[in-house]
């Protein structure tokens, strides 16, 4: 799988994974900041922005799997810094999980541990199911919208709110469908986050409906070297929607982790 992705800056790598049905765009301002000290690779994941979307289901192994192809390809042989956000932190804890010797720290970003309940999967596959007959997205993305912002947001900033739209509507049928059954079939990780010993940053927005902070709190606990951040007044796109506190959090932690500090 050859993903399309964003590289910027030099020094230790930092790897940023989307949400669903988002591309790398989320990350702009991530990528702006972080750059300056770090050498930060976005991807697409497959079915997502500029990366193909083959007509099958998107597993979070599988799309682990392309992201260590990605940094193969890009010669990343040391460690990465490596953050998901709610589809992206299902990719991370597979990634970590699977690939543990390609982690030096780990950022969960307002993402879950836990299945999806059989009523959820079901959802997903009639929504995957809709989306194709459509040919488009928007459903999806409509349905997704006031549950992905926080109040603030959709209150008071409707413009970043349809960026975003925009950047969602772009993705394919058959990306929206791949990714939805592959949330729908993922595993349970709470009784494997134990075995995750690398530092680990959990952050979560404090309107967060999608994953709330009780969810991130239980994580972080379960976790060897978690440490639970709140962003307020947002929501589930707490990077995108609180740029600022979302980038010092996440600055505090790599600088600590420069200094060989896991605390």
């Amino acid at each position: 799988m050859l993903l399309a992705f964003t590289e910027q800056g030099s020094g230790p790598v930092v790897v940023l994974l989307h949400g669903f049905p988002l591309n790398r765009a989320m990350w702009a301002e991530q990528i702006q900041t972080l750059s300056a000290s770090y050498r930060v690779i976005a991807p697409d994941l497959r079915g997502h922005g500029d990366s193909p979307a083959p007509d099958a289901v998107y597993t979070m192994d599988a799309m682990a799997d392309d992201v260590v192809e990605l940094l193969d390809g890009l010669g990343v042989v040391e460690p990465v810094v490596l953050g998901g956000l709610s589809m992206g932190g299902y990719v991370a804890l597979a990634m970590a999980l699977k690939h543990p010797s390609r982690l030096r720290a780990l950022m969960l970003i307002d993402t879950r541990a836990v299945a999806d309940s059989p009523e959820a999967a079901k959802g997903r596959e009639e929504s995957a199911q809709a989306v194709l007959k459509a040919g488009s997205p928007r459903s999806v993305v409509e349905a997704m919208i006031p549950k992905l912002f926080g109040k603030s947001t959709l209150d008071q900033h409707p413009d970043r709110i349809e960026t975003m739209r925009v950047e969602m509507e772009k993705t394919s049928a058959s990306g929206v469908a791949g990714a939805l059954r592959g949330m729908a079939i993922r595993p349970d990780r709470r009784g494997e986050i134990a075995q995750i010993t690398v530092p680990t940053l959990v952050v979560v927005g404090e309107e967060d409906v999608i994953a709330p902070p009780d969810e991130a709190r239980a994580i972080a606990e379960a976790l060897p070297d978690g440490r639970l951040e709140v962003v307020p007044g947002v929501g589930h796109l707490s990077p995108y929607e609180s740029p600022r506190a979302f980038d010092e959090i996440v600055l505090r932690f790599l600088q600590g982790l420069g200094r060989g500090e896991s605390d």
